[in-house]
C-alpha cells in the first residue's frame, strides 16, 4: 500500500503576504475606521428620530418598524459606551505602566 504525500492545502493557495503598515498609515486607517462607526452611529439615531417623529405624525402606521429601528439606534449606541469605556481603561491602564 502505497501513501501518497499530502500536497497543498485546499484554500491556501489565494493566501497572500500580510502587507506592512507605517504607524502613520496605521492611525489614519483607525481613524478613518473611528470616524466611518460615528457616522453610522449617528445615522442610526437620526433614522431612529425620523421614524418615531413620523409615527407621533400619523404619518407611519407600522409601529412594529419604529420599535425595530428604536431598538436598533439603542444597540448601537450601548456598543459605542462599551467602546468608549474599554478605550479609556487600556489608556489608563497604558498610562501606569512604568518605563
Amino acid at each position: 500500500m502505497a501513501i501518497e504525500g499530502i500536497s497543498g492545502l485546499a484554500g491556501t493557495n489565494s493566501l497572500t503576504a500580510v502587507k506592512q503598515s507605517t504607524p502613520a498609515e496605521a492611525q489614519a486607517s483607525f481613524t478613518e475606521s473611528l470616524k466611518s462607526a460615528i457616522e453610522s452611529l449617528n445615522e442610526t439615531q437620526q433614522e431612529s428620530d425620523k421614524m418615531t417623529q413620523a409615527l407621533a405624525a400619523g404619518k407611519v402606521d407600522n409601529l412594529h418598524d419604529v420599535m425595530i429601528a428604536s431598538q436598533k439606534a439603542s444597540v448601537a449606541m450601548d456598543a459605542a459606551v462599551q467602546v468608549q469605556k474599554k478605550a479609556i481603561d487600556a489608556y489608563t491602564e497604558m498610562m501606569r505602566m512604568s518605563m
